[in-house]
């Protein structure tokens, strides 16, 4: 089951103002973030949500083609990545079918659509307008990661792997990617209140530019979170806002470039020993 929420915002003085209705918009500081939020009309959040949402579609079973556009990355892994570490994944999905979960259409300012081995998502218009769609799984103790592509893109244009959505799809955790090699851990609050819990700041692993594959990843453990690109750990941080099992998806907002487009070639996710 899944429903598709667009929430679209943006800031006029010190507020921010929203409207609209996939899974999720909203407007957000990024890379010199503020705790206040009036930085650069960006921020990102991701979290979990446990609820079944309401549909709206429900997806057909993916056929078994072969996938045209998925791209892996090819290091080399280290024992510390918990894709190596923790064996088998769970559950995968490499968007190979001709729908997936998070197909959703398209919307003023975003598209989703599962097409040529990727999930594609891309910010149309509206700047600084944030677009999301969460679904399952539902996931509360697991390593979550998922293979990217973003192009078309430059400077605070950004993307959030999002994480224990609640079930009115308007709150989660999300680990935010921009443009120009930054990532940050953020929380959506009711009101779309984007609450920074680890600003933006620069990822070596991201230096080779976005446009490249990448595979990011977060490890949920309770209230702890530790952060992931390529396989190399890039962070962590406590929080203890969804203790709960939610909902899993993704965002996307452009800032400096309307067109700005992310191809997600695979999500996959480990069950924590």
């Amino acid at each position: 089951m899944k429903k598709l929420h667009i929430f679209s915002v943006f800031m006029i003085t010190l507020f921010i103002l929203s409207a609209c209705n996939f899974p999720g918009q909203s407007n957000e500081p990024a890379v010199d973030i503020v705790a206040t939020q009036v930085a650069r009309m960006l921020t990102e959040g991701v979290t979990e949500e446990e609820a079944t949402p309401t549909v709206t579609s429900t997806p057909e079973t993916p056929a078994e083609n072969t996938p045209t556009a998925t791209v892996t990355p090819t290091e080399t892994q280290s024992p510390d990545d918990p894709a190596a570490s923790l064996g088998s994944p769970a559950w995968t999905q490499d968007f190979s079918g001709s729908s997936s979960a998070w197909d959703g259409g398209t919307n003023t300012n975003a598209s989703f659509e599962t097409k040529d081995g990727a999930l594609t998502i891309t910010a149309l218009q509206g700047a600084g307008w944030h677009s999301w769609y969460v679904s399952s799984p539902k996931l509360k103790n697991a390593y979550l990661e998922s293979t990217i592509q973003m192009s078309n893109c430059s400077g605070a244009d950004h993307f959030g792997l999002a994480f224990r959505g609640t079930s009115d799809w308007q709150q989660f955790y999300f680990m935010g990617l921009t443009c120009d090699g930054q990532w940050g851990f953020y929380r959506m609050a009711p009101g779309v209140n984007i609450i920074p819990i680890k600003a933006y700041q620069t990822a070596d692993q991201l230096s080779d530019g976005t446009n490249n594959p990448h595979r990011i990843g977060v490890l949920m453990d309770g209230s702890n979170f530790t952060f992931y690109i390529n396989g190399e750990e890039v962070g962590t941080a406590s929080d203890s806002t969804f203790p709960n099992e939610g909902y899993t998806g993704f965002m996307i907002a452009f800032v400096n470039n309307p067109g700005f487009t992310v191809k997600v070639n695979e999500l996959k996710y480990w069950n924590l020993p």
